[in-house]
């Protein structure tokens, strides 16, 4: 079949950070202060203080205390608030050269915040396999404008497939294997458009926890990793605005106050090449309707007693374009109208309280939806509603702050429908799918699933350098009528001061992909494929500046879903995915923030009994980054970020052979395939290169940038094209070099 490609340069985005230390200036200064309760003359713990001019930010420690260092000559605007406090009127320091300058911060009770309701207690052991990322680091990564998703490409356990792509690849698995969570609600999608940009506004966003595997019991169904978003519950005095301006969107960030016990937040962003470009033709076609996309984020939230806070959060995201196929070259099943819409919507209302003492409940109603709805040429069409409802419960009992134990329960119903006339979909590995030779299916199928999951699970510090968690969980999905028991663990020993090692274990199970549970193109009787993971982590605090983890890990997959020729699919297949990881972050004040990582993995399926492994489609061997930013002033910043990616694994083409085709009995040429997965594309690796500078003025600030992606122009293999009898092939190429402006204005 001819190969038709048709691109649209929307650019945007990607990639990683890591780093070099650097030295402070013998120049600079210092800030050091204490923030006080005003009434009781008492520290504030954990009250923010921020640098008006530079917007950087530091916490109170225990006695109230904070530090800003390696600040140049000048004078700077403080700001501070804390829960249950009335943000500070600002404090003005003069920073002079290698001198200290101190300052006391006085803050009013009486408070906008929604955390408080959570009980604080020296939590035995952190939840096992977590890497996060906070707000503020994710906006400084270079290469990825900004945007939230983008930027955790830069952890050790994340890969991605190209530059057009947003798919992550976790420890050797597929985009596919993750679950994405924003504010306790299922994410439909991460990116428009499959990578062009990530479906959340990075504003909005406080915090992103990645759990790459051997977490605990508090997740469950239809995962080997979790990306778990949090948007920000902000402390605010009045309203605020934020707007940003670049080539593919415009978004727009409002904020403010309810009353003195609530906030709420309105964010939303839309691209806009489809209102200046209406149509294009090409040579095989017209573009009819420029790919366009919109998203938006919303949240509420308000204290209603000492002990009760109800949040609601709404956000949507949608997709959409068009064009008509009518060239000669054209395959028959595809001339014609394409139009392709999709969308999610995500809604919930969350009710944190303190129930006594040392119990505390998390209760969360959620709605997600999820919208798909495609039609191609003549006859093909597929539209697809799946909307979900969940009730979650979370309770957390703290016996001594030693020894917490942690129960859930999460109720879940899953309508859902399938209409049109297709084809089933093309799975991992399966090179010699071609659509001209498979039956189309007419698909009207109607679906509600159930599902059930219940578990527990027991924090405890054991003795000074020993913790543990032991968890159960329990699933049962109605889909399958499966009921799963998981145990999972972790073991944390505390080997010096600043050092640690951790061993986690868990069972995971995995549901198959709707379509494969279909009657018209799947196998009903299909069953959850499983994963046993075993994590081996050391993390260590080499400095107050620099932290290390190594990690190594091993996952044994069985029952996986695998394509049959009597069966449609059966559960035959297993695979296995194991690796070692380093991860090295340093940053020295504000001015310096850097990263180094490196990844080694090897990720392998059998799809059958009797046949050999082979590479699993989404395998890489090596994934290097070093990324940087360095403040030389308070309002420039300068960054870069490098990566290095082994090629991805693909099928050679050996020749072709004259075959019929079964729709108008033409001879055509079908391609001869070598073993799958039997070669490599070429390395992947590239320079972006960040520069922005921050303009205040008496109300308002603006900060602009330039990033220009793939610095050096590398020429990074995507794929290569054959003419009609595959003698001749011709490279595809990623991103060129392109360079990317933004604006960005704080009212």
């Amino acid at each position: 079949m001819k190969q038709i490609c048709t691109h649209f340069l929307f650019v945007l985005c990607l990639c990683p950070y890591t780093a070099f230390g650097q030295q402070p200036s013998s120049q600079s200064g210092e800030i050091h202060g204490t923030v006080f309760q005003q009434t009781l003359k008492q520290p504030i713990l954990s009250a923010q203080v921020r640098i008006v001019e530079t917007g950087q930010r530091v916490r109170t420690d225990e006695n109230g205390e904070f530090q800003f260092r390696n600040l140049f000559p000048g004078s700077y605007t403080l700001t501070a608030n804390a829960p249950r406090h009335q943000p500070s009127t600002n404090t003005v320091a003069v920073v002079t050269s290698a001198e200290i300058t101190r300052v006391e911060i006085y803050l009013e009770p009486v408070v906008v915040s929604l955390d408080e309701v959570e009980v604080t207690t020296d939590r035995p052991l952190q939840s096992p396999g977590r890497q996060s990322l906070g707000g503020e680091e994710i906006q400084r990564v270079p290469g990825t404008a900004g945007d939230a998703l983008r930027a955790l490409q830069s952890l050790p356990a994340v890969g991605v497939a190209n530059d057009f792509s947003g798919a992550l690849y976790i420890r050797g698995g597929a985009d596919t294997d993750n679950l994405y969570y924003f504010d306790r609600v299922p994410i439909g999608y991460p990116y428009h458009f499959g990578g062009i940009v990530s479906s959340l506004s990075s504003e909005v966003i406080e915090r992103i926890d990645v759990y790459a595997g051997g977490y605990g019991a508090e997740f469950g169904v239809d995962s080997q990793a979790v990306i778990d978003i949090y948007s920000r519950d902000k402390n605010t005095a009045g309203f605020d605005a934020k707007f940003n301006l670049n080539l593919l969107y415009s978004e727009g960030l409002l904020e403010g106050v309810i009353g003195d016990q609530g906030f709420w937040y309105a964010a939303g962003r839309r691209s806009y090449i489809d209102l200046f470009l209406r149509s294009v033709s090409f040579d095989s076609g017209q573009i009819t309707a420029f790919p366009q996309f919109w998203d938006y984020q919303v949240k509420g939230g308000y204290r209603l007693s000492e002990k009760h806070q109800l949040s609601l959060n709404v956000f949507a995201s949608g997709d959409s374009f068009a064009l008509k196929l009518d060239g000669e070259d054209v395959d028959e099943d595809l001339r014609g109208n394409i139009d392709f819409d999709s969308g999610f919507e995500g809604a919930g209302i969350h009710l944190r309280s303190l129930l006594t003492d040392r119990l505390t409940s998390y209760l969360s109603l959620t709605r997600s939806y999820f919208a798909f709805d495609v039609n191609i040429g003549p006859d093909l069409s597929l539209k697809v509603d799946a909307p979900q409802y969940v009730i979650r419960e979370d309770l957390t009992y703290t016996l001594t702050p030693k020894h917490q134990i942690e129960t859930g329960l999460i109720l879940g119903l899953e309508p859902g429908r399938a209409t049109g006339n297709f084809l089933r979909p093309p799975d991992e590995g399966e090179v010699d799918y071609d659509p001209r030779f498979i039956e189309k299916q007419s698909i009207d199928e109607s679906s509600l699933g159930k599902r059930l999951e219940i578990y527990l699970q027991d924090r405890y510090r054991l003795l000074p350098f020993l913790s543990f968690v032991l968890g159960l969980r329990t699933d049962y999905l109605s889909y399958i009528d499966d009921f799963s028991i998981q145990p999972r663990g972790s073991l944390l020993f505390e080997v010096s001061a600043g050092s640690q090692v951790q061993l986690s274990y868990g069972t995971y199970q995995q549901r198959p992909a709707p379509p494969r549970l279909t009657e018209s193109v799947g196998n009903p009787e299909l069953s959850n494929s499983g994963a046993s993971h075993y994590v081996l982590e050391y993390t260590r605090e080499i400095s107050e500046a620099t932290q290390i983890k190594v990690a190594g890990y091993y996952k044994n997959l069985v029952d996986l879903v695998t394509k049959d020729d009597e069966a449609q699919y059966l559960n035959q297949g297993v695979g296995f995915a194991q690796g070692t990881e380093l991860f090295l972050r340093h940053q020295t004040g504000e001015r310096f923030l850097g990263w180094g990582s490196y990844a080694y993995g090897l990720s392998k399926r059998r799809d059958r009994p009797g046949e050999p492994y082979r590479f699993y489609s989404f395998d890489q061997t090596h994934v290097a980054t070093l990324a940087g930013t360095f403040r030389p002033t308070p309002s420039w910043e300068i960054g870069a970020k490098w990566q290095y990616r082994t090629g991805n694994p693909y099928t050679p083409v050996l020749g072709a052979d004259l075959k019929s085709d079964p729709r108008n009995n033409d001879l055509i040429y079908v391609p001869i395939y070598a073993e799958t997965n039997s070669a490599r594309f070429p390395a992947y690796h590239r320079l972006d290169v960040k520069i922005s500078k921050a303009f205040r003025f008496d109300n308002w600030q603006m900060r602009v940038f330039l990033e220009l992606l793939n610095a050096y122009n590398r020429k990074n293999l995507l794929d290569f094209s054959y003419n009609d009898d595959y003698t001749e092939k011709e490279d595809i190429y990623q991103f060129p070099i392109i360079p990317y402006l933004g604006i960005a204005v704080e009212l």
